[in-house]
């Protein structure tokens, strides 16, 4: 009787295993074999445009190819082993190495364009802090303090030999001069005199009265706000299309965490 059992369970066991060593045989060569590595002929495209570019555009040697062929070959072998080992799904960095090369996958599949002048009009109506220089008024002064009885006639006096072309040195009254921002002009000499300075024409000398001064001003040249019309334009269209290229692959990335449902279970 166990004769008999033995025979048949070979009789059943030997077609099993045969099934089951051609099921595997099937799935490695559905599913390939994850301890193969093949060098394809874009492996070697790749690690040859690589050296190139690594090496000004040198092409290498065989033995070189060779070289980075057997590193490729390691390192393959490594990373297949980490994966199989989960490490992937535990080290930070590596997570974080395969998200951002989702993300540039991303952005080499956005289509550039150039911005339209609209565009820009739009962009510099948003963002002109961005790009505006502070302004810098040079400016040269000359006081007259309101306690002396004898200012007004001086200053009149002074006024109408400027225009003359004195030269403002050998009037008798000390020169200030500088190169000053809005805010650094109401430190000097307070806001109500800052602000007629800002509003003053460029050249010629004009009269400001201030709280304790009566004053002869001359604004040189008002230096900042927005940069050359052709400087201006070559900034904001970097600019723009680094934010649009921003948004498009954010936009992108967002598609890819839609397609997965987010349980919180903390």
């Amino acid at each position: 009787m166990r004769t008999r059992t033995t025979a048949t369970l070979a009789k059943v066991t030997v077609p099993l295993l045969v099934a089951v060593a051609l099921l595997v045989v099937v799935h490695r060569l559905i599913a390939g074999d994850a301890r193969t590595i093949v060098v394809t002929p874009g492996v070697k495209e790749e690690l040859e445009q690589r050296f190139r570019d690594q090496n000004d555009g040198r092409s290498p040697t065989v033995a070189e190819l060779g070289a980075a062929i057997r590193d490729w070959e390691r390192d393959e072998a490594l990373y297949r082993e980490a994966l199989r080992e989960g490490l992937d799904h535990s080290d930070a960095t590596i997570r974080n190495a395969l998200a951002d090369r989702v993300r540039a996958r991303a952005a080499r599949a956005i289509e550039k364009r150039e911005p339209t002048d609209e565009d820009l009009d739009r962009w510099l109506a948003v963002h002109r802090r961005q790009y505006e220089l502070e302004l810098r008024y040079d400016y040269a002064v000359v006081v007259f303090p309101r306690s002396d009885p004898e200012s007004p006639a001086e200053r009149e006096g002074d006024e109408l030999a400027l225009m003359n072309g004195a030269d403002p040195k050998v009037l008798g009254r000390p020169v200030a001069a500088g190169k000053l921002t809005a805010n650094d002009l109401g430190r000097q000499f307070g806001a109500e005199v800052a602000a007629g300075i800002k509003r003053l024409p460029i050249g010629g000398w004009h009269r400001l009265d201030g709280p304790d001064d009566l004053l002869l001003v001359r604004v040189k040249t008002v230096e900042g706000g927005l940069p050359r019309a052709d400087d201006l334009r070559r900034r904001m269209t970097a600019d723009w299309a680094a934010a649009q290229e921003k948004e498009v692959q954010e936009q992108a990335v967002q598609a890819i965490v839609d397609r997965y449902r987010i349980v919180d279970d903390r």
